[in-house]
């Protein structure tokens, strides 16, 4: 991965939603708000941060693509991001 820098601005509610998301991720004992409204404001954060480098490569992170998803994001998530993650099945677990 490239150690070029890439400068953005967030609002106050958008850093705190990255340093929740961050905080989340490398903690078990992190729970969180798993409202729809929740994850849609990380999606659309996510999504607003890939327009700074819309081919960047997320290594740490694999998509488990499955018949049906339960929620609403996660087909629309594929859809945005299929190009920057691996897409893995069950039995590449």
């Amino acid at each position: 991965m490239s150690k070029n820098s890439i400068n953005i601005s967030l609002t106050d509610e958008d850093f705190s939603t990255v340093l929740s998301a961050l905080l989340f991720s490398c903690s078990v004992n992190i729970v969180s708000n798993t409202s729809q409204e929740y994850q849609q404001k990380l999606f659309e954060l996510a999504k607003r941060l890939k327009v700074y480098k819309p081919d960047v490569k997320i290594t740490d992170i694999q998509f488990l693509r499955e018949e049906n998803y339960e929620d609403v994001t996660t087909q629309e998530l594929l859809k945005e991001f299929e190009q920057n993650l691996e897409i893995i099945s069950f039995e590449n677990i």
